[in-house]
């Protein structure tokens, strides 16, 4: 049977839908209705459903692989939802989680915006310099989610230690490439790009990359 996989704050479903053309058996969820909207019309996997809802407040042991993609800097109580989800997985099962280093330019570069998107006004703001530079947010329907949590490495490893999570592997991904993506999001960057940026990520010290991807798993003491 195929394994059971559940994708926590899915936004328009960009992470759900090529887990799903692998065979999984995805459930991807949001707390954010429009994005759950969207993704649905998006959708044309018989193996993918779009739920609205929070399902870190209930049993999670049914899943083999947890998935959470850049949900930590958005989330200002994010070490309680870690913990509700350890807690709410089965021990040996694993979580993939993605979450942005802190510290990169890209970050750096975007934190006034953060700032700005807490008021109304300033997302109006922000949101007529993205038409200006021709760009958009091409991961959710929700711009009101600034970035609340700016996250170092070693921040991270106490974290997922404190939550019973032992880190089997890390891999840095990208050193500018996000930089390009956040600010021309509409133009036609040149083939290769990314994948180049990919690569010298591979390269460089893990301080300077862009985003984290970890493999979690699930430590049998951990208290369900």
């Amino acid at each position: 049977a195929s394994a059971k996989l559940i994708e926590i704050g899915c936004g328009l479903g960009n992470v759900a839908r090529p887990l799903a053309s692998l065979g999984y058996q995805v459930t991807a969820t949001d707390i954010h209705e429009p994005s759950v909207v969207m993704a649905r019309h998006r959708n044309s996997f018989p193996n993918l459903t779009f739920t609205v809802g929070d399902p870190t407040t209930g049993d999670l042991r049914p899943y083999d692989i947890l998935v959470l993609t850049e949900v930590l800097e958005h989330v200002s109580a994010y070490r309680d939802l870690l913990q509700r989800i350890a807690r709410g997985m089965r021990p040996g099962a694993s979580l993939i989680l993605t979450v942005p280093n802190g510290w990169s330019p890209t970050e750096c570069m975007c934190r006034p915006s953060y700032a700005m998107k807490k008021y109304r006004a300033g997302v109006a703001f922000v949101h007529a310099v993205k038409r200006m530079l021709g760009t958009e947010d091409v991961t959710t329907a929700n711009e009101q989610t600034p970035h609340v949590n700016f996250f170092t490495r070693g921040r991270l490893m106490h974290l997922f230690a404190d939550c019973g999570l032992r880190a089997e592997a890390m891999v840095p991904q990208f050193w500018l490439w996000p930089l390009y993506e956040t600010f021309f999001s509409r133009h036609t960057l040149p083939d290769g790009l990314a994948g180049f940026d990919f690569r010298l990520a591979q390269r460089l010290p893990v301080a300077w990359t862009s985003f984290w991807a970890f493999l979690l798993i699930k430590q049998p003491d951990t208290k369900p």
